[in-house]
């Protein structure tokens, strides 16, 4: 990644209990994020253990396409209220954050077509004038 981070995405879906598993190492530790169940919800544990040796873990149930929405759609009839351009929308809105995630997908893909080499996530941004 840009920040010369590395990281693994697992997925296995022929099987009867598919997985979903990131994991992403870093010079103070290291973060798993794991699709499953607890207490009968679906969603992502996140664990983090961290150089010394302690872990921490927690739990987030899937909220799913329509929360995203709803900030979305939230952020859009906000800031239009104000025209002077002051309202700060999410910044996970943002078209920087959308093209990290299309560059962390394209890079996954190009390792799959590569039989799992590493590949750099590389972010390219223009502007374009008009």
């Amino acid at each position: 990644m840009e920040n010369g981070s590395l990281g693994v995405f697992v997925m296995i879906v022929s099987s009867r209990s598919p997985k979903v598993l990131w994991r992403m190492v870093g010079l103070k530790g290291t973060l798993q994020v794991e699709r499953g169940n607890k207490d009968g919800k679906h969603g992502y544990t996140v664990i983090l253990y961290t150089a010394d040796g302690q872990s921490k873990s927690w739990f987030y149930p899937f909220s799913g396409v329509t929360e995203e929405l709803k900030t979305f759609l939230s952020d859009i009839s906000l800031a239009s209220l104000k025209k002077d351009g002051s309202y700060q929308v999410e910044p996970r809105l943002s078209y920087v954050e959308g093209a990290r995630d299309v560059a962390v997908l394209d890079a996954m893909l190009e390792s799959g077509k590569r039989q799992g080499a590493p590949i750099s996530v590389c972010i390219k941004l223009e502007r374009q004038t008009r």
